[in-house]
């Protein structure tokens, strides 16, 4: 039988490899010309460009699971104690969120916690064992995972007019990402409920 401390170690990993498999939609990796390796000085070129972009994914993969390591921290107390989750405290323990997004935060995490719950809830000593036995059909788990898109989609607009940037480029990577969650997470239902 796995532990709930097992799980959110389990929902966590889950999570990470979803954040790569995220970030090689969203982040353009460098491509060598064929005649770059002929010529060393430009190779060295290129692995310094492999290099910031290894750095580039790691960031991603640390920002994006940021939040669903404070919502699963939250479900795993709520769970463990039976209190309430405290949603409020998820917004104080997020930093500086901008106070027209807060309830949207708010509403994001209510969301995630929710769905961490339904895992911590579940049998099965794989995520994907976890999913099935939460959501039990894939119509479901679909649900939930655009009840989840919607809220941190809600959240993400309300962010973009305080992005610093070109605000042309934020909006491509936002919905490239949005449309890349989507695809996803039907591949990735696709295969847990074959």
């Amino acid at each position: 039988m796995t532990t709930t401390a097992q799980k959110k170690q389990l929902i966590l990993e889950y999570e990470k490899k979803f954040a790569h498999k995220l970030a090689a939609f969203v982040l353009d990796k460098p491509k060598p010309p064929l005649w770059m390796i002929f010529v060393p000085v430009f190779f060295v070129f290129f692995a310094q460009k492999m290099k910031q972009y290894s750095s580039g994914l790691e960031e991603f993969v640390q920002n994006y699971t940021k939040p669903r390591r404070l919502a699963l921290d939250a479900a795993l107390d709520s769970q463990e104690t039976g209190a309430p989750i405290d949603t409020a405290g998820l917004l104080e323990r997020a930093g500086a969120i901008p106070e027209q997004s807060r309830p949207l935060f708010q509403d994001w995490m209510a969301a995630l916690t929710d769905h961490y719950r339904t895992l911590f809830e579940a049998s099965g000593g794989t995520p994907e064992a976890l999913i099935r036995s939460g959501y039990r059909s894939k119509t479901d788990y679909l649900l939930q995972c655009n009840v989840l898109n919607k809220a941190e989609n809600a959240f993400t607009e309300s962010l973009m007019p305080r992005i610093e940037g070109d605000g042309q480029d934020i909006r491509n990577v936002v919905e490239r990402m949005k449309v890349a969650v989507v695809d996803l997470r039907r591949q990735e239902a696709d295969a847990i409920f074959r």
